[in-house]
């Protein structure tokens, strides 16, 4: 038997969301944690023990015995924690920003855990790593829109957040769905965007990779909300028209698979960059009337403005501050 990796020492779970503990393999889980227990017997390849939701507080210790082997994950707290999605404007580092290295700060309380890219050889931090506290010599390998916005939920909230780093730039949205809705969603080559095609991206832009080896091995894990920050390397007019109902499908996808009708997303509207809408103007803004119709759609996804506070002479704006100010805005009001 084998236990999921975003468990490990220093990690968070949501405040006030069942606290699920899982994992793979056959034989019977024993888990224990602020004084509870809970049992789990698997012969289907999977297991899964729930505790009651927890309000904020730490830290504790995490105890799993796994056919008879222990393991004791310490430093454990319960809080925010927010699964940071998407592609390269939510992977974009705290180091590639213009945010003054004045601003990064060491703090206990506020952690990532960054999920593996198989295909990546060259990962600042990776699952090995485990749940990393934020520190001034760190902080600038972590997601710039994840490090500032989570220093905001904790100036805010005054509780413990923990960022789940999950995102591949260039990546498009069919590599995020599962097989049968990407299959369902693709359109044909001549109608896709040039992203699908580039070499060097080719290998996470087929359908379902990033879903079948990052995303899926996360549930069904309690989240406090959603950062989705996505939708640049979908940008033909013709998928423009459906991205929509792309979001709409990937939103219950999250939803489904962390056990959570009412999950909160902050959903971030693409920036303006100048090249693009000179020369794809249509798909461009499709992409971003798609996003904003998704929002308005749905009760629980709240659009995030970008366009009038990012610089548009880069598809990477570098002015993250101000955007994080408007995500913390959409998941704690």
């Amino acid at each position: 038997m084998k236990l999921a990796a975003v468990f490990s020492d220093n990690m968070v779970f949501a405040e006030n969301k069942p606290v699920r503990v899982f994992g793979t393999g056959d034989g019977v889980a024993e888990i224990s944690f602020c004084g509870e227990k809970a049992r789990a017997v698997s012969a289907g390849g999977k297991w899964l023990a729930v505790f009651p939701a927890r309000p904020a507080g730490g830290p504790y210790e995490l105890e799993i015995v796994l056919n008879g082997e222990r393991t004791l994950i310490k430093n454990v707290c319960v809080g925010k924690v927010y699964l940071v999605a998407g592609q390269s404007n939510a992977e974009f580092t705290l180091e590639e920003s213009n945010t003054p290295q004045s601003l990064y700060a060491s703090d206990g309380d506020l952690r990532c855990f960054f999920v593996e890219r198989p295909w990546c050889e060259t990962e600042p931090m990776t699952t090995r790593d485990g749940w990393q506290t934020a520190s001034k010599e760190k902080a600038g390998k972590w997601s710039a829109l994840g490090y500032l916005t989570g220093r905001l939920a904790r100036e805010r909230a005054k509780t413990p957040v923990g960022l789940v780093s999950c995102f591949q730039g260039a990546s498009v949205i069919e590599s995020w769905l599962p097989p049968e809705d990407a299959v369902c969603f693709r359109l044909p080559d001549e109608k896709l965007y040039c992203d699908h095609f580039i070499p060097e991206f080719a290998f996470w832009n087929r359908n379902s990779v990033i879903y079948d080896t990052m995303l899926k091995d996360l549930f069904p894990f309690s989240f406090s909300g959603v950062i989705w920050y996505q939708g640049e390397s979908d940008a033909s007019p013709e998928e423009a028209e459906i991205y929509g109902k792309e979001l709409a499908r990937f939103f219950s996808v999250l939803r489904e698979g962390f056990c959570d009708a009412s999950l909160r997303i902050a959903l971030i509207q693409i920036a303006d960059c100048a090249e693009r809408l000179k020369n794809n103007r249509a798909g461009w803004e499709g992409i971003q009337n798609a996003q904003k119709r998704a929002a308005e759609s749905d009760e629980n996804a709240f659009l995030v403005l970008s366009r009038d506070i990012c610089e548009t002479a880069c598809i990477h704006p570098p002015t993250k501050t101000l955007l994080a100010g408007r995500i913390a805005d959409a998941l704690l009001s």
